[in-house]
């Protein structure tokens, strides 16, 4: 499924996928050697709603080793940790989902 797209429910009910809060489409943390936060624990906020106030689940896929993510289980989540050899070359494209449970998904890139 392309990445900022939704796939919503086939049984009726709630047909309206999550949204993220957090971060914005297409963001991105700069972890590289030099930065101020290359060598500290790091954090980025990640958070959804759904129009429906069902509860989301989220999660995250492609983190750079050294960083991990946390679902709160309260439509926020945390990636946090301390990036392992960053260097000025080294991105990850980092996907992040959004699922209602109506099994309605939303997913948002982002890069660290």
């Amino acid at each position: 499924m392309p990445l900022g797209v939704a796939r919503v429910g086939l049984f009726g009910g709630d047909i309206t996928a999550p949204t993220f809060t957090a971060p914005a489409e297409n963001a991105s943390f700069d972890f590289r050697m030099g930065k101020s936060m290359a060598t500290q624990s790091s954090n980025i906020a990640v958070s959804a709603t759904d129009d429906s106030g069902q509860p989301v689940t989220l999660s995250a896929s492609g983190l750079p080793s050294g960083l991990s993510f946390t679902d709160n289980g309260n439509s926020t989540g945390t990636i946090s940790g301390t990036p392992n050899a960053v260097t000025s070359s080294t991105t990850s494209n980092v996907t992040l989902t959004a699922q209602d449970v109506a099994g309605n998904i939303f997913t948002r890139a982002i890069t660290i």
